[in-house]
C-alpha cells in the first residue's frame, strides 16, 4: 500500500491541501528552500508524495503558496474596518497592534516573509511582481491612515509612503530584536508607537 493509499478517506482535499500548506510553511520558515524536499513536505503532512503532486506541480508553486496564503491572511487581519476611523493615532496603534499579534501567532510566517522580501527585492517573475502587490496592500493601508492624520494636523510627516515603509519594518526590527525577551503584543506595540511617533528625544520643559 503506497503512503497515499492510507489517508483517511473523511479527510477533505481542502484540509489535506492546509495541512500541506502548514507543513511546508514549518520546513521552509527554518531552512533554505533547496534543503527542504517534497519528500519531507508530504511526511510532515502526513499525505503521499503522489497526493502532494496533485495539489502542487512543483517545490515553488507549493513555496509560493505558502507565501501568498500567509500575506492574504495578514493583509486581511490589517484592512479590516478600523475601532477608531476618526482618531488616526488610535487607527495607527490598531493597525500595528494586528501586525504585531499576527506574526506572534504566526511565528513561521513571520520569518519566511522577512526572507521572502529580501529575495523578492528586484526580482522578476509573476510569483515575485505579486507579492509586491501584496505587501503593497499593507503600504497602501498605513500610508492612508498617516495622510488622513496629516490632513487633521495631527502627523507631520512630509512623505507619508517613506513613513508607511518605515513603520512596517520597525515591526520586524523589533520583533527581531526582542527575541527572548518574552514581552506581550502590547508592549511591542508600546515600543513601536512611542519610538515612531515621538522619537526617542526628551521632551522639552518649561525649564529647558
Amino acid at each position: 500500500m503506497s503512503a497515499g493509499d492510507g489517508e483517511h478517506t473523511a479527510d477533505s482535499r481542502s484540509a489535506r491541501i492546509a495541512r500541506v500548506v502548514e507543513a511546508a510553511a514549518r520546513l521552509f520558515s527554518g531552512r533554505r528552500f533547496d534543503e527542504v524536499s517534497m519528500e519531507e513536505i508530504a511526511a510532515l503532512a502526513a499525505v503521499g508524495k503522489g497526493t502532494l503532486y496533485t495539489y502542487f506541480a512543483s517545490k515553488e508553486e507549493l513555496y509560493f503558496a505558502v507565501v501568498f496564503e500567509g500575506i492574504a491572511r495578514l493583509n486581511r487581519d490589517l484592512t479590516a474596518g478600523a475601532a477608531n476611523p476618526s482618531d488616526p493615532t488610535a487607527q495607527l496603534r490598531e493597525m500595528v497592534h494586528r501586525i504585531v499579534s499576527f506574526f506572534s501567532r504566526n511565528r513561521f510566517f513571520f520569518r519566511l516573509m522577512s526572507l521572502e522580501d529580501g529575495r523578492t527585492e528586484g526580482g522578476k517573475g509573476e510569483s515575485r511582481r505579486r507579492w509586491r502587490e501584496e505587501r503593497a496592500v499593507q503600504l497602501d493601508a498605513i500610508e492612508a491612515v498617516l495622510l488622513k492624520g496629516r490632513d487633521m494636523g495631527l502627523f507631520a510627516v512630509a512623505h507619508p509612503r517613506v513613513g508607511a515603509h518605515i513603520l512596517r519594518d520597525m515591526v520586524r526590527t523589533v520583533l527581531t530584536s526582542t527575541k527572548g525577551m518574552e514581552l506581550t503584543d502590547q508592549e511591542h506595540v508600546g515600543i513601536i508607537m512611542e519610538v515612531f511617533l515621538t522619537g526617542v528625544r526628551r521632551p522639552e520643559t518649561d525649564s529647558d
